[in-house]
């Protein structure tokens, strides 16, 4: 009795938070089935083969231990996470300003010094694929502890760093620690909240990665201009500290033991089963174009509105900020709006938006009207609409996959990370003066996500293959003109059998 008071406060708290309700542990998979045949909202989500857990409803483990009690300790764990989720923007914008420092007091060459800054992001990305199936086999707050740990450590190291090869090394440590940050957070959210809950999440998720690029430099610059270089790392360093202690103390366990993988190479298994699961996989690469597209633009911004235009450093920097705020302010749009609209819609509205302001800069490059006020507009609109398309589509996203939500959160954030790094050099290619391959690569990553999406939506996923088999007689279902997975298909019928 006690256990099931605590349940009920834990799911009031969360829906109180996120205006959605938590789905308990005690559905077993018939009555799942029957009320996806009833026509409840679980269609289209994906359900692993026999043994597995179900991805979505089923893994929000409710429990007194696993959300929280209050309203105020949910609000904290949000806050928590967010800050977690900040690590990709910390590890990188808060170290620029000090680039030019510490090239100076390290008698280095500037690529030396860039040099460390890309073993942080190849940390960054590469840390995700591993931190993920750990947590699915050790739950998620051992990971967090140990992440946190090693990016205060590395942090030191690289406070205490008397040569370039010791600063590329300790930033390596740096980044792959700060990636548990970024892949937890996302997995935890997928254990606490489902539908348009996790959209709301995702929505406070992008106005952090949306205002951590505006603060980020501004805390940065503020350090190397009254002390050493050595104190931006200590200052990470301290961060770390405090968001470990704020971890013991608001950051629950979401991953109950018998829920976990047994070992660490099941997990490892069910992460390779995941790049074969070909729902999932559009998703995510969908998703990952829409990133390609804005980091092509992070790459291209300083040159259009600077070279181009002939923008100040400091005209840039509020035109940097107003998009960056833009991301938030969208983001919060679309959460609001998957209260009533479904986020398959909310996506592909996005995705069309960014395609037809693609073409608008595109028609302005080609016959030469550009002017400065109707491009800031343009970009500012397809970066928020980036942020619109991950808060809804990462939800999507999760419910495509077919086993533990650390090993696809991880695969998630590499795709994410890798397109990023491909499409960042493209838009160089013709010199600084020219928009030409800015716009290629926004319009070939809109086309590509656009694509990826539609027809990683048409896949039927063996859930959907249940819905029909469970259906009354003579209900026509949505999904009967999707393909099917053969596995899938023969799985459904070993199950019917």
């Amino acid at each position: 009795m006690a256990k099931q008071e605590d349940l009920n406060l834990s799911e009031k708290a969360s829906e109180t938070v996120l205006g959605s309700t938590s789905v308990s542990v005690g559905q077993d998979t018939e009555t799942s089935m029957a009320s996806s045949a009833a026509g409840q909202s679980d269609r289209g989500k994906a359900i692993p083969a026999q043994g597995t857990e179900a991805p979505d409803k089923e893994r929000n483990y409710a429990s007194p231990e696993t959300v929280n009690k209050t309203d105020k300790v949910a609000w904290m764990t949000i806050i928590m996470l967010g800050m977690l989720a900040a690590f990709g923007p910390v590890c990188t914008d808060i170290y620029l300003p000090a680039i030019p420092v510490i090239t100076e007091e390290l008698h280095s060459d500037p690529a030396a010094i860039q040099l460390s800054l890309t073993t942080s992001l190849l940390g960054l990305a590469l840390g995700q694929l591993f931190i993920g199936p750990l947590s699915d086999a050790m739950g998620r707050k051992k990971p967090l502890y140990i992440s946190l740990i090693v990016f205060a450590i590395s942090s030191l190291g690289c406070a205490f760093a008397s040569t370039v090869p010791q600063l590329v090394i300790a930033r390596l440590f740096q980044g792959l620690a700060g990636a548990g940050g970024i892949v937890l957070s996302r997995t935890i959210a997928c254990d606490m909240y489902s539908g348009p809950s996790l959209t709301k999440f995702m929505a406070l998720l992008m106005t952090v990665n949306g205002l951590a690029p505006i603060l980020g430099p501004i805390i940065g610059s503020s350090i190397v201009t009254f002390f050493d270089w050595p104190m931006l790392f200590v200052f990470l360093a301290v961060w770390g500290v405090l968001l470990f202690g704020g971890s013991i103390s608001h950051v629950q366990e979401t991953l109950p033991q018998e829920k976990r993988a047994p070992h660490l190479s099941s997990s490892i298994k069910d992460m390779l089963h995941q790049l074969v699961n070909l729902r999932f996989l559009l998703l995510s690469l969908s998703l990952s174009f829409v990133m390609g597209g804005f980091f092509g633009y992070l790459s291209a911004s300083p040159f259009v509105f600077q070279k181009i235009f002939g923008m100040s450093p400091l005209g840039y920097a509020v035109v940097f900020a107003i998009n960056a705020i833009g991301i938030a302010i969208f983001s919060n749009i679309a959460a609001r709006v998957a209260q009533k609209i479904s986020d398959k819609i909310i996506v592909k509205f996005a995705l069309i938006i960014q395609l037809l302001i693609t073409l608008v800069l595109g028609a302005m490059v080609m016959t030469g009207l550009i002017s400065m006020i109707l491009v800031a507009l343009c970009l500012c609109i397809y970066v928020g609409m980036m942020g619109v398309a991950q808060t809804a589509g990462f939800g999507l996203v999760m419910g495509a996959r077919s086993g533990g939500a650390g090993s696809a959160s991880g695969i998630f954030g590499v795709l994410t990370f890798l397109f990023g790094a491909m499409f960042s050099p493209l838009v160089g290619l013709q010199g600084e003066m020219s928009m030409v391959p800015l716009v290629l690569c926004m319009l070939a990553s809109c086309i590509c996500a656009y694509l990826c999406f539609v027809i990683g939506l048409r896949i039927k996923t063996q859930h959907d293959v249940e819905i029909d088999l469970h259906a009354p007689e003579g209900h026509v279902s949505d999904t009967k003109t999707r393909p099917v997975f053969h596995k899938e298909q023969k799985q459904a019928s070993d199950l019917q059998k």
